[in-house]
């Protein structure tokens, strides 16, 4: 089983590194901060947002949520 939590401080990290942050994700789809946030928990599921949060760290969505794309698990964009 994944580690949520690690991940989540991962993808906030590489976020931030990227100039970044849930905030503006949220900002940029026109959802609520809390919404991201459950995402990037692994709470809820949202290909938007994953998409999104994936653009800006440059990685497919399937190398921060490999159990949502198996077929695209660890390949870069």
């Amino acid at each position: 089983m994944p580690d949520f939590k690690a991940r989540h401080l991962r993808t906030k990290f590489l976020l931030q590194s990227a100039g970044s942050n849930f905030n503006e994700v949220a900002r940029e789809l026109g959802l609520s901060h809390s919404t991201v946030l459950s995402v990037s928990n692994s709470r809820s599921v949202s290909a938007k947002v994953q998409e999104l949060i994936a653009k800006k760290i440059g990685v497919h969505p399937g190398e921060i949520w490999p159990e949502r794309y198996p077929d695209n698990a660890g390949k870069s964009k």
